[in-house]
Formats: C-alpha cells, sequence, structure tokens
C-alpha cells in the first residue's frame, strides 16, 4: 500500500479538538501558602511516580491514533501517485484485455478513489496537531483501507483472466513491491497495512495459479517468503512504534514534570540567576568574583511592635502582600532579589547581567523611589481595611566594589555578596528616616544629574578610614518641576535648583539678589 492510502478517510471523519502545548515556567507572581505548596508538592511527587513507572498503556495508545491520523493525511500524495501508477500500468500492458475482462469497472472506482483522498489531504495538511483521536476514527481509516484492497483483489483476479503471462507477472511483481513499501511505510499502522495489503497479495497468488502462470509449489514457496517477510516488517515496525512513542511520552512527562518544578525552585532565587543556571552558564561552584554592584537595604519601621499588635495571621497577610509588592517592583526594574530577612529585603544591581555602573544606579534609585510610593498607596488602602498601623520603610543605597558568587558548601551554598560595601549600605539604610531614601556619595554622584538630594549627616561605618558623605533625596527634578515645588534648569555651562517652597521671605530676597547680581555679570 502506498504511503497516505487511507488519508480519504481523514477527510471524511473530523478530527478531534486541537491545542498548543506550552510550559514555560513561572518565575514570577505571589508566594505560594502552605497549603498551595503542600499541593504542588504532592502534584510533582505522583508524576514522578508515574514516570518511574512507566507510561500508561491508555497514554501509549491514544498517541499512536494521533500519529496514525497524521500520517494518513502526510502521505496522501504518495498514496495517490501510487495508485494511479499501478492502475495505469495495468490499463497499458493490455488495454483491450482489461475492458474484456471487466477489469475496468474496479480500476475506474479506484481512480474516483483518489478524489476524496486528495480533498483531505488539501484540507488538512496545513491544520495543528489534534489533540486526540476516536477510535472510531481510526476503525474507519481502517475500514476504507480494507476497500481498497478488495476493490485492487477484484481488479487483479479480472485483468488476469485475459492477461498473459509476461504481463501478469509485470503486474505481480509491482504489487509484491507495492506491498513492501506500504508495510514499511506504515509503521505506525499494522493494522491499516494488513487489511489493504492481504487481499491484494493473495488474489495475486490465487490467479497466478489458477491461471497457470507459475506452478503450484514454486509458487507457495514464494507465498511462505512473502507472507513471512511482510509479517516480519508489520510487527517490527509495530513494536519500534510503541517504543518510539513510549519514549517519547516519558520525556514530554520528564519535562513537564521538571517544568513545574523548576518553576517552584524558580520562587527560591532571582529570575536572572535562574536562567543563568538552567542556561548552563552559571556554574555550581563554591566560587565568588569582585564587582562593582549598586546595593539596596530596606526594612519595615518598627516591625517588632507591629508584630505585637496584630495577630499572626493578619501579619503573615500584610507581610506577604508587601513583600510581594516589592519583588515585582524590584523585577520591573531588573533588581537581583538576594534575600528576604523577615521583613526586611536586600537587593543589588550589576549581577549577573549590568547596563553599567551608572544605568545599575539610575535603575536602584528608580526602583527605590517607586517603592516607596507603593508602600504609601498600600497604608492607604490598609487603612480603608482596618488596618491600624500601615507599614512604613526605609532604604539605603551604595555603589561600591561587593564580593559577588556561591557561598557555602558542595552540598549547601548560596548565591550572594558580602564586603565591606554591603555592610555600608545596611548602615545608610538603619540611619534613612522613615518613609526615605538614603544615598552614600558614591551613588549620589551616579545619579544627581536627574535626582535632588540634600546632603545629610555622615556617618562612620566600621571597615572605613573616614566618616562617609550622605544626601536624603527629595525628589525626582524633573517631577518637582512639574509639580510647581522646584525651579530646575540643567544646560551645558548653565545650572539652576531653586527650591522655592521651603524657603523664607528673606531667603527669596537674598536669592533674587544673586540672580541679579549674576545677570549683571553675565551682561557686563
Amino acid at each position: 500500500m502506498p504511503r497516505g492510502v487511507t488519508a480519504a478517510l481523514v477527510g471524511l471523519v473530523p478530527l478531534g479538538p486541537t491545542r498548543h502545548l506550552s510550559w514555560p515556567p513561572n518565575a514570577g507572581g505571589s508566594f505560594p501558602s502552605v497549603e498551595s505548596s503542600h499541593e504542588a508538592h504532592l502534584t510533582d511527587a505522583s508524576q514522578l511516580a508515574d514516570i518511574e513507572g512507566g507510561v500508561s498503556r491508555d497514554v501509549v495508545t491514544a498517541e499512536i491514533r494521533v500519529e496514525q491520523s497524521l500520517q494518513t493525511v502526510r502521505y496522501g500524495p504518495a498514496a495517490i501517485y501510487g495508485g494511479t501508477v499501478t492502475a495505469l500500468l495495468i490499463i497499458s500492458l493490455d488495454w483491450r484485455g482489461v475492458l474484456d475482462s471487466y477489469a475496468v469497472i474496479p480500476l475506474g472506482a479506484l481512480f474516483l478513489m483518489q478524489l476524496p483522498m486528495l480533498r483531505s489531504y488539501l484540507g488538512l495538511r496545513n491544520r495543528p496537531r489534534p489533540e486526540r483521536v476516536s477510535r472510531r476514527h481510526i476503525r474507519r481509516i481502517e475500514g476504507y483501507a480494507a476497500l481498497q484492497g478488495v476493490v485492487w483483489a477484484t481488479a487483479v483476479v479480472l485483468a488476469y483472466t485475459e492477461f498473459s503471462q509476461v504481463d501478469a507477472l509485470v503486474v505481480s511483481a509491482a504489487i509484491f513491491v507495492w506491498a513492501y513499501s506500504s508495510a514499511a511505510a506504515y509503521s505506525t499502522m499494522p493494522m491499516t497495512s494488513s487489511v489493504f495489503v492481504v487481499p491484494m497479495v493473495v488474489a495475486t497468488f490465487v490467479s497466478l495459479g489458477v491461471h497457470g502462470f507459475v506452478e503450484w509449489v514454486p509458487l507457495f514457496v514464494l507465498f511462505l517468503g512473502t507472507a513471512g517477510g511482510l509479517v516480519f516488517l508489520i510487527v517490527k515496525n509495530w513494536h519500534a512504534t510503541e517504543a518510539a512513542v513510549r519514549l517519547g511520552e516519558t520525556v514530554k512527562q520528564q519535562s513537564e514534570t521538571m517544568a513545574k518544578v523548576s518553576g517552584q525552585l524558580a520562587k527560591y532565587i532571582s529570575p536572572e540567576l535562574y536562567q543563568k543556571i538552567f542556561s548552563g552558564e552559571q556554574r555550581m561552584e563554591v566560587a565568588a568574583t569582585r564587582k562593582k554592584l549598586t546595593v539596596f537595604f530596606s526594612d519595615v519601621v518598627s516591625f517588632t511592635d507591629i508584630t505585637e499588635q496584630l495577630e499572626s495571621e493578619e501579619l503573615t497577610a500584610l507581610l506577604n502582600h508587601y513583600l510581594t509588592e516589592m519583588a515585582v517592583i524590584a523585577g520591573d526594574h531588573g533588581a537581583t532579589v538576594d534575600k528576604f530577612i523577615g521583613d526586611a529585603i536586600v537587593v543589588y544591581f550589576g549581577d549577573p547581567d549590568t547596563l553599567g555602573v551608572k544605568e545599575d544606579a539610575d535603575a536602584c534609585v528608580r526602583m527605590a523611589i517607586a517603592m516607596q510610593r507603593r508602600v504609601r498607596e498600600m497604608g492607604s488602602e490598609w487603612r480603608e481595611r482596618g488596618v491600624e498601623r500601615p507599614f512604613e520603610i526605609r532604604i539605603g543605597i551604595n555603589t561600591g566594589y561587593c564580593t559577588v558568587g556561591n557561598f557555602g558548601s558542595q552540598n549547601r551554598m548560596d548565591y550572594t555578596i558580602i564586603g565591606s560595601e554591603v555592610n555600608l549600605a545596611s548602615r545608610l539604610e538603619s540611619s534613612a528616616d522613615v518613609g526615605g531614601i538614603l544615598l552614600s556619595n558614591a551613588t549620589h554622584s551616579l545619579v544627581k544629574d536627574w535626582v535632588m538630594a540634600e546632603e545629610a549627616a555622615a556617618i562612620t561605618v566600621k571597615g572605613f578610614a573616614r566618616p562617609i558623605d550622605t544626601y536624603r533625596i527629595k525628589g525626582i527634578y524633573d517631577e518637582l518641576e512639574a509639580e510647581g515645588r522646584l525651579i530646575h534648569h540643567d544646560d551645558a555651562g548653565f545650572r539652576l535648583t531653586i527650591d522655592h517652597v521651603d524657603m523664607s521671605d528673606a531667603d527669596r530676597v537674598e536669592a533674587v539678589r544673586k540672580l541679579e547680581e549674576a545677570v549683571d555679570e553675565l551682561k557686563g
């Protein structure tokens, strides 16, 4: 049977619904509860057990039916070509004998049977892979193949009544080749191949013997060889198909399980580090490097007092809500979340990927401003829900060289940052005002062109020989100017910033005098 000989039924019987499968792990979102984590664990464990025990027979059978349905469409052109060429061969050898024997009738019927096969191929060739195919659908394909086999057998029996010995042997050789090629091509469809091939082969051998074209004894030996070869080929291909489908389903289930497990693991490490690990770029060994990073520390003001005023369930809900919102903002700005320490958050920019030292500092400060704004919004939301004391946070940011990498043992390690610059960021956070952001001089120098900050008290930090100059963020120049709270101009060779909202009348008079002096100098 040529490839795709049963494709006609694919056009006659609708396929099942289709879908596109995707399993990218979800590394973002809210933090799982204990119950949801436990359910996920049970689901993953049960799937692993299923894989270890092997893929079920029902799954393999269903997948094979899908492959069989696809094969009837995929090999449609080969089926049409093979059937047409074989029929034309019979007619060309003795067209008068075909007419006299009435073999033209089944041959004409076979030509007509090519039309639905062609329609099926043209209509279904670009459709997506079906999710499932019914058993009835496959049975109809097999029934159509059997019908074609019987029609071919009828044509052979009738034609041989008028054919010469040479013509009969030529047709017989063509049929044997066709039978073997069909069995080889349709490795996933043993029943379809059998019901098509058997009527043709049996009719051919019987006709050769009945009409005396070949002696019965050698004909019987040839029949045994042909039948044995076909049976061996069909059975061998079927077992290979089952093994291949079982392996494919096993790999598919393992991939789906690994995707779910990796999705759970992604919630324990930063998305950037997660991508590096699973792409093979990050080696899992105890090692570290020195990089210039911008480090961020924050914590909730008077968190200990708040814990004493709230029930544990309410506190847990508020804390998870707060940490989730902060993690989302950190992700939006490309930060690497190092860890959550109770109510404290440690974040850094510059590893595993960096946009540049200045760009990393810009992103970190913008993130900090966005976090403070979101915390204030959450405070208003919580007050409406009856929370008497919403969270307020302090933030400290520093830029400097840190040691970053895997720390720990060969069995358990943590990807984190250490060094005096990290300690400085922590000290800046503890020294910041409630609801404020405190920058080190190193960070301020990188962002001062767009951030308005006032100098705060210097702090002394262990590991630094001199006191550290600090700067308290007041806002973003463009936003303050748009709100009418600031006069700000920054051009080449000219920089003017006037915070007139907080100026007294005397300060305003003095500012005008100095501006007039500057104007006179420029004119003179």
